[in-house]
């Protein structure tokens, strides 16, 4: 070390690779820097993990995406081929075996050159090491000032960098170090390391580069990007031709090997392979790769802050398995693009999501977008996801109006209070007043009269709440809701992930009912699942497992299952809302080939919002479609080339379901839902014990149609 000060306090040249300063401003910072910096510099270096690239991968294993700061794959020495090796230390460093981490002869070399009008740079292999471990700590804690101090041309700069490099070799072997760089340095204007480099390239691993591919690489390191082969091949030949001759100087390589790789021609070696980052190369799959993202910044699993846990998706090497189902991801996507594909002349958006009962595990999520920015040629690609909500990619504001399909938590709380399907309503339309109201959350709130109006004059009249729920009968609703208290309903939704965008239960208006608030298609289908699976709620997951750079299993977001309502109630609603898939429903072209389901339709005021949720015991799945720029109709115009008179929850959404639930079930068992009464007053034929019969037998007629007065 005293050698090396003495050297640099003498010589006033070049002190950092690449640069010089003048010879009386380089005495003048050494002498003010003087021996004593050399003191003060900690002895310990610590050789932090260089930033790896996260891949987010399908439920079977399968990538869906990757995302990196640096695209950069690190691996061990023995998977880097020789000449790879030998190339580095023959153009960056000969004397890398024979030196202690500082080279007082390149010093005095560098010196000499550089006051003789040349440029050659002093830095050791291990020094240049050291540079890039300082910058990748300043990236990796997003700090700027660190970066710059590990860049700058200046003598206290270089006088640290040496005290670090001769702490390095103390510590670890000439081994270590060279696997260490060769997995840091850039080899390429996108690409870190020499495995992401040679995939890059060549399209295969560091352990299989040949000799010339070597010299290719080990030529980049001076600068990525004027000597990339893709954009300027004849100066990457000259570089990788003078690396090849430092080679054979070196006596790495024969001088058969030397004139092998000299008529190797740049052309013949590269087999690119460009490696996307981020969720725009997930496909179809691109805005549930936005969901897992969401998962990951919003949660302190991962980090105090947000910006913490960014970077430990951007650099931390992670593997993350997810729920996704390929195949239902498939059917999914399918569906979409056969009912409202992507650019319909219409814009007509649909999404589509499915969840496990009683897992909360997602197992597919589709809409007719491509994942990116508008522009001229695909004005409606967006970022934006309309399934989720805003912690996950989604709108501020927090989704669309489910219509009717909100009628179902009044149903669910009507079962869970003990109340039988049987009991008979006045459908005929009137004013309820703010008399008629129970809102014990807010006893303050004073509702307006209000009149809800049914979708056709054959709904008035006296019917059960059965018939009620098959034909989605509004003023029927309104009297079961003015029944109960009011935020009893809005208590369940929210117990059931149904909320404001807050987390807080949605407003107490009686109004609700009929589905005036906004909700994601996420939601929907969760809340749903939980009818399937007896009660029980699972808050919606998207990662199964986490995998750290070093095989270490992460902790993940938890779906917290727990039981919201009775299973009883639950099972009532199940064959209740079996009813709705029927000939004398709102959506019996919902129905699925050969298995039990039971579902909703939902519609909006002006046709602007149209649904249909519904699940078996095995797969719960919302579909919506509308339009993500504001509410206006989607009536009496042709979508995905089909004509729309009317666009109810059955029109659109419920063949949608059935396209999609046959083939995602395809080849599943057959389960079937439990069976329990329905409550007193049941009829007493010999259907009176079959749930899904009786409510057949017990449902009125009704035209198909879902209700059109669904928001007041």
């Amino acid at each position: 070390m005293l050698l090396v000060f003495l050297l640099l306090s003498g010589a006033g040249g070049v002190l950092a690779a690449g640069f010089a300063m003048p010879a009386v401003g380089v005495a003048s910072a050494i002498t003010n820097a003087s021996a004593q910096l050399f003191d003060e510099l900690p002895d310990d270096f610590n050789v932090l993990e260089p930033s790896q690239v996260s891949v987010i991968k399908a439920s079977d294993g399968s990538q869906i995406a990757q995302f990196y700061a640096e695209n950069r794959i690190v691996v061990s020495l023995d998977d880097i081929a020789p000449s790879m090796q030998n190339a580095i230390v023959a153009v960056e460093d000969q004397r890398f075996y024979q030196h202690k981490g500082v080279d007082p002869a390149g010093i005095v070399r560098a010196v000499v050159s550089n006051a003789n009008g040349g440029s050659q740079g002093a830095s050791t292999l291990t020094q240049q090491y050291v540079r890039n471990v300082l910058v990748e700590a300043g990236l990796q804690n997003d700090d700027d000032a660190a970066i710059a101090a590990a860049k700058a041309p200046t003598a206290a700069r270089k006088l640290r960098e040496i005290k670090y490099a001769l702490t390095l070799e103390q510590k670890y072997s000439k081994q270590q170090i060279l696997e260490g760089y060769l997995n840091i340095a850039s080899f390429g204007p996108s690409t870190y390391g020499v495995e992401a480099s040679a995939q890059h390239y060549f399209s295969h691993s560091a352990k299989d580069l040949s000799i010339a591919e070597s010299a290719l690489l080990a030529g980049l390191t001076n600068a990525p990007g004027a000597y990339d082969p893709v954009q300027y091949p004849d100066k990457a030949k000259s570089r990788m031709d003078w690396v090849l001759q430092k080679m054979y100087e070196e006596e790495f390589i024969t001088a058969d090997e030397y004139q092998a790789g000299l008529d190797t021609q740049i052309a013949d070696m590269l087999n690119v392979t460009d490696s996307v980052g981020g969720c725009g190369a997930a496909g179809s799959a691109a805005y549930f790769c936005e969901y897992v993202v969401g998962e990951i910044e919003n949660s302190d699993i991962f980090g105090d802050t947000e910006a913490e846990r960014r970077q430990l998706l951007l650099r931390g090497g992670l593997e993350i398995t997810t729920t996704l189902d390929p195949a239902k991801q498939k059917n999914a996507n399918d569906t979409i693009q056969a009912y409202v594909p992507t650019g319909d002349p219409s814009n007509v958006k649909s999404a589509l999501v499915s969840i496990e009962p009683g897992t909360g595990r997602i197992l597919a999520m589709a809409q007719n977008t491509n994942y990116g920015d508008a522009t001229g040629s695909d004005p409606t690609a967006t970022q934006i996801s309309y399934s989720a909500d805003y912690l996950h990619g989604g709108m501020e504001s927090n989704g669309f109006q489910p219509g009717s399909a909100f009628k179902t938590f009044a149903l669910a709380q009507w079962y869970q209070e003990g109340r039988s399907g049987y009991t008979v309503t006045n459908t005929t339309p009137r004013t309820f007043y703010s008399s008629d109201w129970t809102i014990s959350c807010d006893p303050d709130l004073h509702p307006e009269a209000w009149a809800p109006k049914n979708a056709d004059p054959s709904e008035n009249g006296r019917h059960t709440v059965i018939e009620d729920t098959a034909m989605s009968i509004n003023v029927g609703y309104a009297e079961m809701l003015a029944q109960m208290d009011v935020c009893s309903v809005t208590q369940l939704a929210a117990d059931m992930g149904v909320t404001k965008a807050s987390g807080d239960p949605v407003d107490p208006y009686p109004s609700v009912v009929l589905g005036g608030t906004e909700t994601t298609p996420v939601s929907m289908a969760n809340a749903y699942a939980t009818f399937a699976a007896h009660g029980v709620y699972c808050t919606p997951v998207a990662i199964d497992s986490i995998i750290d750079a070093d095989g270490n299993e992460m902790s993940t977001p938890s779906a917290s299952c727990s039981q919201v309502m009775s299973a009883t109630a639950a099972d009532q609603v199940t064959l209740t809302l079996q009813s709705v898939l029927t000939s004398k429903g709102t959506g019996p072209g919902a129905a699925l080939s050969g298995r039990p389901a039971a579902g909703k339709t939902g519609t909006t005021d002006l046709m602007d919002n149209a649904w249909f949720i519904g699940y078996t015991p095995q797969l719960a799945t919302a579909i919506w479609a509308g339009h993500s720029d504001g509410y206006y109709a989607m009536n009496h115009q042709y979508i995905g080339g089909r004509y729309y008179a009317t666009m109810y929850g059955a029109d659109l959404p419920a063949p949608m379901f059935k396209t999609y639930m046959d083939a995602a079930l395809a080849g599943e068992p057959v389960e079937a839902f439990n069976q329990v009464s329905l409550g007193a007053g049941a009829p007493t034929s010999s259907n009176s014990n079959n749930g899904g019969q009786a409510q057949q037998n017990s449902a009125g007629s009704h035209d198909g149609d879902d209700d059109s007065d669904d928001e007041d």
